[in-house]
């Protein structure tokens, strides 16, 4: 028997008591107000008014004693009846709430399962009853992400490679455009790699140091405003992938480029609450709160502008924090630019 079965039984078991409970304090109540006043029987015998002695001349009659009775009796029984009533449909009420409490409980643990279900072994399940069900449907969703993992890693190597080799067939006389387009090639077939990682993928310990100061001097030749600031005696040692870590640094350096107004970028790492935080911070822009919360959704494009792209830049980003373990903030207001921070635990050699 599941658990909820279990609480279902337990509440109208409770129902049924606390129902019976108050029906019988009502039949008390009842009892106690609805008996006949004996007193106040008349009397055979009883004195004259007008003599003031015993008269035996009038008697009570057995119907006049029923109608005394049956007068008493139902003077209550409206209440009682109400009172029932009332206690009647308080209960179902409650029952009927209770029952909806613990089916919406029950359905939320259901589709907790679901979710739960396409990422972890179908044995942590907690609903008995569908344990095969999520069995069957854990393995047809790992087979289909299998497949897709699979296929997305072997189109991306084979362009990889294609791309290396026309880059290194094309002569120092090539249009310098042909080359920046086989640059973005290559680095869209990175954001695919990088987006098809899934948790499992096999990581490495990076020194993030050393990625940002590499990726931050590729950009001073275009963008002389961008400044690198770290502390050399500090450890930044994360488990990731390069190849994930160079893609998120360069798609915020990026941004802050296309958004930043020719003003100062600076990239900074600090290690703290034994986190590395890499930051990258412009003075563009801006973003409003409503923009703040789609910023990282697949396709969503900060402002109306015409740049590259196809907006997956951020949502990459978010996406190689939680592979990595840790998790992207930003704070930005209109007109004053835009802080993002990038926090992986730390990961001492």
């Amino acid at each position: 028997m599941s658990s909820i079965n279990r609480k279902k039984g337990v509440l109208v078991c409770c129902y049924t008591l606390a129902l019976t409970f108050f029906i019988f304090l009502c039949f008390i109540y009842f009892i106690s107000k609805s008996e006949a006043d004996i007193q106040a029987i008349p009397q055979v015998l009883y004195y004259s008014d007008s003599f003031s002695e015993i008269n035996a001349q009038n008697s009570v009659t057995s119907q006049q004693l029923h109608d005394y009775f049956q007068q008493s009796f139902f003077q209550y029984l409206p209440l009682l009846i109400a009172a029932i009533c009332f206690f009647i449909l308080l209960f179902s009420a409650i029952l009927l709430y209770g029952i909806r409490l613990l089916d919406r409980k029950h359905n939320d643990g259901i589709a907790k399962d679901l979710i739960q279900v396409a990422y972890d072994a179908a044995g942590s399940v907690n609903e008995p009853h569908l344990k095969k069900e999520y069995q069957f449907i854990h393995q047809k969703l790992s087979a289909f992400e299998e497949d897709q993992r699979r296929l997305h890693a072997y189109i991306a190597h084979e362009q990889k490679n294609l791309i290396m080799l026309v880059k290194a067939r094309l002569d120092c006389d090539t249009d310098p455009k042909v080359q920046k387009d086989m640059d973005k090639l290559s680095q869209s077939v990175d954001d695919i790699l990088a987006l098809s990682a899934h948790n499992d993928t096999q990581k490495n310990i990076c020194d993030l140091a050393m990625i940002a100061a590499e990726e931050c001097d590729s950009y001073l030749s275009i963008y002389p405003n961008l400044r690198f600031h770290f502390d050399e005696e500090s450890d930044y040692m994360v488990l990731g992938k390069e190849q994930w870590l160079r893609r998120a640094l360069d798609n915020l350096i990026e941004n802050a480029i296309k958004y930043g107004d020719q003003k100062p970028i600076d990239v900074s790492l600090e290690q703290k609450y034994n986190s590395v935080l890499l930051s990258v911070q412009d003075r563009g822009k801006g973003m409003n709160a409503e923009e703040q919360e789609r910023i990282f959704d697949y396709g969503y494009r900060i402002h109306a502008l015409k740049k590259d792209g196809c907006g997956i830049g951020l949502s990459l980003v978010c996406h190689v924090c939680d592979l990595c373990g840790g998790f992207i903030n930003v704070r930005s207001h209109p007109g004053k630019g835009s802080l993002f921070i990038l926090a992986f635990p730390l990961n001492r050699c």
